[in-house]
């Protein structure tokens, strides 16, 4: 009977912590590549198939990186060597980041796709709103570029959101909380997905566009937008995908949601809100966004961490139960 034990616990072992999570990870993701699929069918768009190949090359290699080093985790005579290296937990990390390797350019192709439907411009109410609050865009982009050093913080802080989305995940895995890494994946997919909501009846040009600023990295920057509203775009390339959502700004939703999730890491949280309260400060001036932008990124963060939280409550002792050891008598 103890022999059953190990067998039955190793094989357990042979998939990612929290099954259940991760196979409604895949689900998501599946259901966004149906639609992008179906869509892009039907509508006349193409993604490149060597962006396409790219995509999947790193996904397998993660998948294949997470399947290797749990079979050796379960393996008896390898436990010292990967209880020590960690291997479950990098194996867990693995299997997250490919699912978020997946997720994010088919997110990326499905928000290009929204794009084409081409609802009525809603920019100007977006000054209004700014206006009315006593934000003047213009003047403030033009006193950021007056000082470069304030400029060059800016900016700094504005592109660090692709490599927190890239290092938050390992720094969640190896944090010792098995619900961390399946936290941050659901809040990231359900935050893009209510910004599709909100945005596609909403869409707006850029501030960049608006008030035709030329200079380098701002109105090059969403170029697709036009093109795409026009339908003179008809290839979606992943590899210089742009971001074309303008309200809510999904940087400072981001920007929220890489603080919250590394809220119970103490030394690391402090950095993370100070380099993402810069990041939120950044968005009107680096990303063209309208200072209604950063009010409707925050709303949307904090829509998307109640719905989270609220979900999680609910399944906290379902996961419980479900992670006990088993028993055999």
């Amino acid at each position: 009977m103890p022999e059953q034990q190990k067998i039955d616990l190793r094989l357990v072992q042979l998939w990612p912590s929290g099954i259940t999570p991760y196979a409604c990870g895949l689900l998501i993701v599946g259901v966004i590549l149906f639609i992008d699929a179906v869509w892009l069918r039907f509508a006349g768009y193409t993604v490149p198939v060597g962006d396409i190949i790219g995509a999947c090359k790193g996904i397998g290699i993660l998948a294949g990186i997470a399947v290797i080093l749990r079979m050796l985790r379960a393996t008896p005579r390898y436990e010292s060597i990967t209880v020590k290296f960690r291997y479950a937990e990098i194996s867990d990390i693995a299997a997250w980041f490919a699912l978020i390797v997946c997720f994010v350019p088919s997110m990326c192709v499905l928000s290009y796709l929204c794009v084409t439907l081409n609802a009525p411009l809603v920019e100007r109410s977006l000054i209004r709103f700014d206006h009315a609050i006593g934000f003047n865009w213009l003047a403030a982009y033009q006193w950021v570029r007056s000082h470069p050093h304030v400029q060059h913080v800016l900016s700094f802080a504005y592109e660090s959101g692709r490599w927190q989305l890239i290092s938050i995940p390992f720094i969640l895995g190896l944090s010792g909380r098995r619900e961390a890494l399946p936290e941050f994946f659901f809040l990231l997919a359900l935050t893009s997905a209510l910004l599709l909501v909100a945005s596609t009846p909403f869409p707006a040009e850029s501030a960049f566009v608006h008030f035709n600023v030329s200079d380098p990295n701002t109105a090059s920057t969403v170029s697709d937008f036009a093109a795409l509203r026009s339908g003179t775009l008809r290839a979606i390339n992943l590899a210089n995908a742009q971001g074309l959502v303008s309200m809510p700004s999904f940087h400072t939703a981001l920007a929220i949601v890489f603080t919250y999730s590394l809220r119970r890491i103490r030394w690391l949280f402090a950095i993370a809100a100070l380099l993402n309260l810069t990041m939120i400060l950044s968005t009107p001036t680096q990303g063209g966004h309208y200072l209604a932008d950063v009010a409707g990124g925050l709303l949307l963060a904090a829509v998307s961490i109640q719905m989270t939280r609220t979900c999680y409550r609910r399944r906290t002792l379902q996961q419980r139960i479900a992670e006990r050891p088993f028993s055999f008598r």
